[in-house]
């Protein structure tokens, strides 16, 4: 039996070959082997989900981690039961792309008779997701010994102000001044070999290796508790080369053959950037002082004037 498959693009660079194909499959055999020989064609970083539909029909979901499809209708038994073509008509298999639903979830809502709803389903997903992701990185802090960063950086911050609220090897979570909840707003994360820094406002640099984004990290922290920006530091340290791309600024340079590479953006963090890198943590902490400066009338964690001026600035 000849069976047409197709499915959605995971991504815009995804579009630039078909995916549409046929697939020959034994005359009689098992739904499970026709789910498994039609699987989408995809690989994707983190895992996939996928509406399958038989004819337009949703009729199965499958997932990367299964392998397979599964149905979730008792009433496909044998492709017989599966909705039908039109006469001479091969049937066709479309895969909808979930993202990264989590797919025993998924099945087993609608194996309860919830409604197909794309929108509905992953907003009751959404706060589980966090939930369980927020107990995986507890248990990983607690039984995994390595850090995202490393005593020093962590020193720094803690003398700027920093609470740290959560540290693992892939990321490390923090307040500033005790001004934020237990959710701390501010973060570095590890993503294959970039490391992103966020701040408050957002994202602030993708950085490689790990040692250029610590002293960037207390950089931030620092210019948050002081209101000062790249004035507190002093003229580059080190060469490094600047260019601009349609949403970001690279900074790049060469180190015993090894590149090292800033994503910052916009051209006044590329530029400040350029002030710290080369310089240890330590300076770039002394650089901004030890801790919060105190402000006349303001309560304990309260962030400087200079600090919403500054940030204001940058939005």
């Amino acid at each position: 039996m000849l069976i047409v498959v197709d499915r959605s693009s995971v991504a815009m660079g995804d579009d630039v070959e078909p995916h549409r194909r046929t697939v020959e499959v034994p005359d009689g055999a098992p739904l499970e082997e026709v789910l498994r020989r039609t699987a989408p064609d995809a690989s994707v970083c983190g895992g996939s989900t996928w509406i399958t539909s038989w004819n337009d029909v949703p009729v199965a979901v499958h997932s990367s981690g299964w392998g397979t499809g599964r149905f979730w209708d008792e009433r496909y038994r044998t492709v017989a039961d599966l909705p039908a073509t039109a006469d001479g008509a091969l049937p066709v298999v479309f895969h909808r792309y979930w993202a990264q639903l989590d797919a025993d979830w998924l099945l087993e809502r609608l194996r309860a008779g919830e409604p197909l709803d794309r929108r509905a389903l992953q907003e009751r997903w959404v706060p589980i997701a966090a939930q369980r992701r927020k107990h995986a990185l507890r248990e990983r802090e607690r039984t995994h010994p390595g850090r995202l960063l490393d005593a020093a950086t962590v020193a720094a911050l803690t003398a700027l102000g920093a609470r740290v609220d959560l540290h693992t090897d892939r990321v490390c979570r923090f307040s500033v001044g005790g001004a934020s909840g237990p959710e701390a707003s501010w973060r570095a994360e590890l993503h294959d070999t970039m490391t992103l820094v966020w701040t408050p406002d957002g994202r602030c640099g993708s950085l490689r290796p790990i040692a250029l984004a610590q002293p960037w990290l207390v950089a931030l922290v620092g210019a948050a508790v002081s209101g000062r920006g790249a004035d507190a530091l002093p003229a580059p340290a080190v060469g490094a080369s600047v260019r601009r791309s349609p949403s970001l600024w690279t900074v790049t340079r060469e180190v015993d053959g090894r590149q090292e590479l800033a994503q910052l953006p916009d051209e006044a963090h590329a530029q400040w950037f350029r002030r710290v890198l080369g310089r240890s943590v330590q300076e770039v902490a002394a650089a901004y002082g030890a801790g919060p400066p105190a402000t006349p009338g303001a309560g304990p964690g309260a962030r400087p004037r200079g600090l919403l001026r500054w940030w204001r600035s940058r939005r």
